[in-house]
């Protein structure tokens, strides 16, 4: 649920900054179907959706055999929220100046794969396979023919799709300190999970954790040619990865709120974009 900071972190930017300099967006997995809503121009529906989501008990069930397995109803996610109950305008966010790319990983390569808003592909099938966590949600999505799947797997961060951009705001759900290597326990347990998964994917999966602790040192090398900024909370958030306590989703949208409002490189940042 960590996803749901990103409300936040959009009302303060949108309050403080407006997004009249908002050009393009790469996000993968739940910050995906965020950022959707804020393209489209809903993205005062971000609360109540998030709200809705935990409070349904319908998109987390968390008391299921084996445990974890297919815990995440991603269906319910895609078809009933946001095709439905809180229905995505699609055509405003295909109708949006704003290039919006969307990461997913290939399941075969361990590849991540990025589909822009105006690829033919159906968008709600490339949100689905953006979300679709391994294990959790269900193994794969199929797209023109290949299987897909979450898209932190294959990046954890998109910076590699920045090459061409001069200005980066970059957000994390994670504070700023290295992620632990897994104890030789978490390890056999978690490849009792993924053992059915293709050897490619199961390696992106085991250097997820390298990846992430090296987001600081890309960032630094991006600062020498780029005006960069970062937001990323201050301490752990309060909604665990898989959540259902309403509470707990609220404080952690009012913590990247906070976060960005109060955010003293923005001001900067801003000022810098011609």
């Amino acid at each position: 649920m960590s996803a749901c900071y990103h409300a936040g972190v959009i009302a303060a930017l949108k309050e403080k900054f407006g997004f009249k300099k908002l050009s393009r967006v790469i996000a993968t997995s739940g910050a995906a179907a965020t950022y959707s809503y804020l393209i489209s121009g809903q993205d005062h529906i971000l609360r109540p959706t998030w709200i809705e989501l935990v409070r349904s008990r319908r998109f987390i069930k968390l008391w299921k055999f084996p445990p974890g397995k297919r815990v995440i109803d991603l269906d319910y996610l895609i078809d009933g929220v946001i095709k439905d109950r809180n229905a995505l305008d699609l055509r405003a966010l295909k109708g949006s100046p704003v290039k919006f790319e969307i990461g997913v990983t290939d399941v075969k390569t361990g590849e991540p794969l990025f589909f822009s808003k105006d690829s033919p592909v159906d968008f709600f099938e490339v949100l689905r396979a953006s979300c679709c966590v391994p294990y959790f949600a269900r193994n794969d999505v199929t797209l023109n023919g290949r299987s897909y799947c979450d898209g932190m797997v294959g990046s954890v961060s998109g910076l590699e799709r920045t090459a061409d951009e001069e200005n980066v705001l970059l957000i994390l759900t994670r504070p700023p300190k290295p992620l632990r290597k897994l104890h030789l326990l978490r390890k056999i347990s978690s490849w009792l999970l993924l053992r059915d998964q293709t050897p490619e994917l199961q390696k992106a999966i085991w250097n997820t954790v390298a990846r992430y602790n090296d987001i600081p040192r890309y960032v630094q090398e991006l600062r020498q040619r780029k005006n960069i900024a970062v937001i990323q909370p201050k301490r752990d958030l309060p909604a665990l990865r898989l959540d259902t306590r309403a509470d707990r989703v609220l404080r952690t949208i009012k913590q990247g709120y906070n976060d960005t409002i109060g955010h003293e490189e923005l001001d900067g940042f801003f000022a810098r974009i011609a």
